[in-house]
């Protein structure tokens, strides 16, 4: 079935990105962006963030909580980390750690100045921390913690839109809002009643500014790709420019293990089997983290089945990761169905009727793409 996304998956989606933007791009007598120093170790610091350099990250994190120790870009930058490190399972013990970084955060930008409750940087600092806060919540199953967190920054969220014309930076969080707040609606019309008591959206605006950010922005232009490629992938059904967004992003970054996974999602759905490089499955393989060991072996089945035309082997490889995945519950649920989708098709090609007819259903159980969905029920017509 196509994924039923919760009535959280908004925040999801917008307010993850939503951090990395505002975090650094608040103009007030507070503002990192006129601390030229501190821009610097920022930008430092997220740089090997996305490298998954945690050491060196926390190197120039330490530096900028010496230069401004009570600023909330400290603890941001910390629960951003652990975010990463950690993305996309962050629960138990690490959500502990993350929340109460975010929660210090919120502290530290609520003292920023107490005295205008519109301060730029004060406000937004909250929104995005708040936001994260709120994303994380609903993950995890703590819905009346989601909520509060999500009821105390509608407000804030509205002053955003005044800013866009005068930076280019704001062309990223206002044009995730303008997309999902006529998208979601659309995928959920459960929702639509609810959505009216929201400022209006633009789809089609929403989708033109996150590619102008891309285009024009500087501190938030790689999140606006990730996420604009992720809209491409998931909600757009138009991979290949996806795959060109992510290129540049894997290139750059190439130890990044989400990255990584998100590029071969994007070969696969373009068909684009040869992009599936060696070097990208085993990076992914030889990780400690289980979800990626899964996604690792999938692709590297796909790689066999399409360009070794390893058949036999591929389908080892299928179900060593298929296998993975069922140890993860709620988690990786498009991966499983590209899994289960190579052990159905090689099945049928092996004569095993039955057995495909299985894997299909599976495939069917996990899929969150119409072309995934599409492809199962072919297999069962045959």
């Amino acid at each position: 079935m196509l994924v039923n996304l919760s009535s959280m998956h908004l925040i999801k989606v917008f307010f993850i990105a939503l951090f990395f933007h505002v975090t650094f791009q608040a103009n007030s007598q507070y503002g990192l962006f006129d601390h030229p120093e501190a821009m610097k170790l920022v930008s430092q610091g997220t740089e090997k963030i996305y490298k998954l350099d945690v050491d060196s990250a926390l190197y120039y994190i330490r530096k900028l909580h010496k230069l401004i120790p009570n600023h909330p870009v400290v603890p941001s930058m910390e629960a951003f980390l652990i975010q990463w490190e950690n993305i996309p399972i962050i629960e138990g013990p690490t959500f502990v750690r993350f929340e109460a970084k975010l929660r210090e955060a919120i502290a530290a930008a609520e003292n920023l100045n107490p005295l205008d409750p519109y301060d730029e940087e004060s406000v937004f600092f909250e929104l995005a921390t708040r936001g994260l806060l709120a994303e994380h919540y609903a993950e995890n199953k703590k819905y009346f913690e989601a909520i509060n967190e999500a009821n105390k920054m509608y407000g804030l969220i509205k002053k955003g839109f005044d800013l866009v014309d005068d930076n280019p930076e704001f062309l990223f969080t206002t044009g995730l809002y303008n997309y999902f707040r006529i998208m979601y609606p659309e995928r959920h019309p459960i929702y639509a009643p609810v959505a009216i008591f929201f400022k209006k959206g633009d789809k089609e605006l929403g989708l033109e500014q996150m590619v102008m950010s891309t285009e024009i922005a500087i501190i938030s232009q790689i999140e606006a790709s990730v996420y604009l490629s992720y809209i491409y992938l998931r909600y757009e059904q138009t991979p290949e420019k996806a795959l060109i967004l992510l290129q540049g992003l894997v290139k750059k970054y190439p130890n990044n293990y989400y990255l990584l996974s998100k590029f071969l999602e994007a070969a696969y759905a373009t068909r684009q089997y040869d992009q599936i490089m060696p070097w990208m499955v085993d990076t992914l393989i030889n990780t400690d983290r289980t979800y990626y060991k899964m996604i690792g072996y999938i692709f590297r089945a796909t790689y066999l089945e399409f360009v070794e035309k390893e058949t036999k082997e591929a389908y080892i490889y299928y179900g060593m990761g298929v296998g993975i995945g069922n140890e993860i519950l709620n988690h990786g649920e498009y991966f499983k169905s590209v899994g289960y989708l190579g052990l159905g098709r090689l099945s049928q090609q092996f004569g095993n009727v039955n057995t495909a007819k299985s894997y299909y259903n599976l495939c069917l159980k996990y899929a969150e793409t119409e072309d995934i969905e599409k492809a199962a029920h072919l297999g069962l017509k045959l």
